[in-house]
């Protein structure tokens, strides 16, 4: 039951390095396939998420959804009042 995509994962670590604009800090949590990491970035400090595909699959549908929230409530909060 997913035993062994987990023991492929690789450690959150060597994610964060292959993001050449942040520093990884510190790992944060135990999870097995979203990696949560502490990082440095030239604009201050980062909570960076990092999802492990244990196999070749398409995220577009899901990054579609996430900018669809993230935009309105970005914009709003750039107004006094939404």
């Amino acid at each position: 039951m997913g035993q062994g995509f987990s023991l492929a994962a690789p450690p959150a670590t060597g994610a964060a390095f292959d993001l050449p604009e942040f520093q990884h800090i510190q790992s944060i949590g135990t999870a097995r396939f979203m990696k949560s990491i502490e990082a440095r970035h030239r604009d201050g400090l980062m909570l960076v998420k990092v999802l492990i595909k244990p196999y070749s699959m398409s995220l577009d549908k899901y990054k579609q959804a996430i900018i669809r929230e993230t935009v309105p409530a970005f914009t709003c909060g750039l107004r006094e009042t939404c």
